[in-house]
């Protein structure tokens, strides 16, 4: 199943209409703009698999257009029209990222053969496997979303700091990536073929994160029947990263000070000291100033960690980005659910746009999961698929959606329900698109008490 898109950016009206025209015909999704700067404007809504732009054009020309592309989405595909071609202006195209260059007028057979041979393997149409690994080159960084100012802002911070040592804070609301954050400054860093291990230290138990961060020795306590390493040794040579550093215990608090100025930790139980080799990243959904205020975040050890720190934007405060996030999420569990849904309706967009999106990115990628399992194939998504509280009064419509009242835990599962269901029972393909470990939904499947014929 192939979907591919294509901008055409002419300012010659006539022209940009005629293979408009031929293009839809060859069953390509068009859109149009007249000139680079409104090229820009487009991809910064869209995904497209394929630009065709012409070389000569006001406001601003091919190949200052095309430096833009190759800058800001480095794996776009772009093939440079012109009515003025020469062999100096196919090298500057080629050169600056175009991966061919065709001269006016141009022949119908020849272009059509062309972008072929550009959205095509050797082997013809290409497979899922490729049309999804093709589509995740739109993360145009390390896997976060997002072509806003605000979002190049955060790139260009991970940017900067990833090739240092330094500890670094990120500050984000629930849903923003702050995980994904983290990843990317190891990736980017000298430390990228070391280990990275991600805590969520407010998901451990106040008595036992001691433990998990340096590690015990059997017997310490009760329940330690073995020698085990922590966090810590766990990232030896590489990156730890502690999400909600904040629900840390004060006493706990002060170990990590210490080991984050020496280096140097002490498992549970035991007085031996042990050097490891550790960068840290920590994270906090709440304001630092706040917490330090009320005394739950100890002052010496926010300065310890904020050396260096990123902000991440709330989705409302990016809403630019939703067309493009809905788009590509769209395209992604069309893929994953093998369906093919066209899009969505004029009104369903216009509702996403206006909704605060308290769980911001993690929230959408689930409500556009939902609305492309229940929709109609070959169809686009309609308002009746989203969830109640995202419709407005005035927007009208019918509404399929839970019951008033119902409980998280019926929601949850009747997600796991209707994607099993959709992947044939497939549990490791669930679980990735419910964001999940194979285990949690083993997990979930049991808590449920799900049986095998109910998927």
């Amino acid at each position: 199943m192939s979907e591919f898109s294509i901008l055409i950016v002419d300012d010659d009206k006539n022209h940009r209409s005629g293979m408009m025209t031929l293009l839809e015909e060859e069953g390509f999704k068009v859109d149009s703009a007249q000139n680079g700067r409104e090229g820009i404007e487009k991809l910064e809504q869209n995904i497209y698999d394929l630009i065709l732009t012409d070389y000569k054009m006001n406001e601003m020309d091919g190949m200052k257009f095309l430096r833009h592309i190759t800058s800001n989405y480095p794996s776009m595909k772009v093939i440079m029209i012109t009515g003025f071609g020469s062999i100096e202006h196919a090298v500057e195209a080629m050169q600056h990222g175009a991966i061919n260059y065709i001269t006016k007028p141009v022949k119908p057979q020849r272009l059509i053969k062309t972008i072929h041979s550009v959205l095509q393997n050797e082997e013809g149409e290409l497979s899922q496997e490729k049309i999804e690994e093709q589509l995740k080159k739109h993360y145009h960084f390390h896997k976060m979303l997002g072509q806003t100012q605000v979002m190049q802002q955060v790139y260009r911070k991970i940017k900067e700091v990833a090739p240092t040592d330094i500890s670094v804070l990120i500050v984000g609301e629930s849903g923003t990536g702050k995980e994904l954050v983290a990843n990317a400054i190891h990736d980017l860093s000298p430390r990228k073929k070391g280990p990275f291990v991600a805590v969520n230290t407010g998901a451990i138990p106040r008595e036992l994160i001691a433990s998990e961060l340096f590690g015990h020795l059997k017997g310490a306590f009760t329940g330690a029947i073995s020698d085990k390493k922590g966090k810590f040794e766990e990232a030896d040579g590489g990156t730890l990263f502690l999400d909600e550093i904040s629900t840390m215990d004060q006493r706990v608090q002060v170990s990590l000070l210490r080991v984050l100025e020496t280096q140097v930790i002490e498992r549970v139980g035991s007085n031996r000291s042990i050097k490891v080799d550790v960068r840290t990243i920590a994270a906090t959904n709440e304001n630092p100033d706040d917490l330090i205020h009320k005394d739950r975040f100890r002052e010496d050890l926010y300065y310890r960690l904020n050396v260096f720190t990123i902000e991440l934007p709330p989705l409302r405060e990016r809403k630019a980005d939703i067309a493009y996030l809905t788009d590509y999420y769209r395209r992604v569990f069309n893929l994953e659910l093998s369906k093919n849904i066209t899009g969505f309706d004029s009104n369903v967009m216009e509702a996403l746009k206006k909704y605060p999106w308290p769980g911001n990115v993690r929230e959408l990628r689930n409500i556009i999961l939902r609305a492309v399992l229940t929709a109609e194939n070959d169809k686009p998504i309609r308002l009746s698929y989203l969830p109640k509280n995202i419709i407005k009064p005035d927007m009208g419509g019918p509404n399929i959606t839970f019951k008033p009242g119902t409980s998280l835990s019926e929601v949850e599962k009747t997600m796991i329900i209707q994607t099993l269901k959709a992947v044939n029972g497939n549990k490791l393909k669930a679980a990735k698109i419910l964001g999940i470990s194979r285990r949690s939904l083993y997990n979930k499947l049991e808590e449920y008490r799900i049986p095998e014929d109910e998927i």
